[in-house]
């Protein structure tokens, strides 16, 4: 039995591998803005201003769906949001007005509520099961760096085929790679670890409870959430950036793509900075380069500080995998997929208001008000983040203990 258990748990990390692969290979990303402020000639502000309802959709969403995981399996959330996800990409593809535009902001709401937490509860479970819980957070740096190369070969092709083609049909074959990825998600093999499987209210409950009465998960929630934040900045605004200073569609993707593959150099040598520096010190640098990036994009108005978006790319890349590590390692098995979720609900909480209001600055003032905008945010909010985080610390064990009922 622990022979096959090892196996189910190789076989679930290939397949989680080519899952992030497929969900995050998206023609479309390194277009988006242009295609719909160009070919379906919306206004960035009310793009963004649409993503209030879209993330507090997804707060709303978040924890219920985690807890669904923890009760119907994760495989099957996680194929549920693949399909959904891949019919919100088609019906980005087709729309025309802002009321189409909101129909599929609630269903891309659905797709990443069901995602969160999801993956790497069923993936950890895996490795716990098979003996392995020292491999999930090499795994968790791979995958994300598979995630941002996915990423990454999509701007560049998108950008090509968006010149080659249009916006719109790039926007619309983007769809292939999701729907792909929900028969991988159901391919996975469900891991039986035994713990009490409460109703699914007391399970939110539960998750919630020990999210919010374990200092050390509590503040790694918040802290993790808005060095995180920080991170979504550069999403919005890139575009906006290549479009104000007229580079070429086809060019989008070469400016993008170095970006991600910072981060994903930095994913993969996650664990060992983490290991040799500290989750301390990495974080510290993390709050201290967000500020200064922007900072530094806000100064000058010249294309070439477009470099300066490598320092929030690097700064995700290192502190992720090393953010959803140390909130595994302190979170039992039976609320993990919550506790996961409740992270992100609190990521998605912050990002509603915050992605409007960067709109609204670029298109009413200038984007150089919005790049000084978030280095202000972030030197207001971080320092504090930081201190309530580095007194709640506790150093990472040498594997991953379950954390007893006595923590909550």
């Amino acid at each position: 039995m622990p022979r096959d258990n090892a196996a189910a748990a190789r076989r679930n990390e290939r397949l989680y591998y080519a899952f992030l692969f497929l969900m995050d290979l998206g023609f479309w990303f390194g277009i988006w803005i242009k295609y719909l402020t160009v070919s379906r000639e919306f206004e960035l502000k009310y793009i963004l201003l649409m993503d209030l309802p879209f993330w507090l959709m997804v707060a709303a969403l978040e924890a219920p769906f985690g807890a669904l995981a923890d009760r119907i399996g994760h495989s099957r959330v996680l194929a549920i949001g693949a399909a959904v996800f891949a019919l919100t990409i088609l019906g980005f593809g087709f729309t025309t007005n802002y009321w189409m535009l909101f129909a599929d902001y609630m269903l891309w709401a659905i797709a990443a509520a069901c995602r969160s937490g999801a993956d790497q509860a069923l993936l950890f479970d895996s490795f716990k099961q098979g003996g392995m819980e020292g491999r999930f957070s090499k795994v968790i740096g791979r995958g994300f760096a598979i995630s941002i190369s996915a990423g990454m070969a999509g701007v560049i092709i998108g950008g090509v085929l968006a010149a080659q083609t249009s916006l719109a049909f790039t926007v619309q074959v983007s769809f292939a790679g999701p729907a792909l990825a929900t028969f991988v998600a159901l391919a996975m093999v469900e891991p039986h670890v035994e713990h009490e499987r409460p109703h699914y209210l007391e399970n939110l409950r539960r998750g919630f409870t020990f999210a919010w009465r374990t200092p050390q998960v509590r503040y790694t929630v918040l802290l993790g959430s808005t060095i995180m934040m920080a991170a979504f900045a550069p999403v919005v605004l890139v575009q906006p950036f290549l479009i104000e200073h007229d580079v070429a569609t086809g060019l989008f993707g070469v400016f993008q793509a170095p970006l991600r593959l910072a981060a994903v150099v930095a994913a993969i040598t996650a664990h060992r900075v983490a290991a040799r520096t500290g989750a301390p010190a990495m974080f510290a640098v993390a709050c201290l380069g967000m500020v200064l990036a922007f900072g530094g994009l806000s100064a000058v108005d010249r294309v070439g500080v477009f470099a300066l978006f490598a320092v929030p790319a690097i700064i995700q890349g290192f502190t992720r995998p090393t953010i959803d590590t140390y909130i595994n390692e302190h979170t039992p098995s039976e609320t993990r997929a919550t506790v996961l979720s409740v992270s992100s609900l609190v990521l998605s909480l912050q990002v509603a208001f915050f992605e409007p209001v960067i709109g609204f600055i670029t298109d009413d003032v200038s984007i150089r008000a919005a790049f000084a905008f978030v280095a202000v945010y972030f030197l207001v909010v971080m320092p504090p983040l930081y201190l309530f985080w580095r007194r709640a610390y506790v150093p990472l064990p040498g594997h991953a203990p379950e954390v007893g009922a006595e923590s909550i």
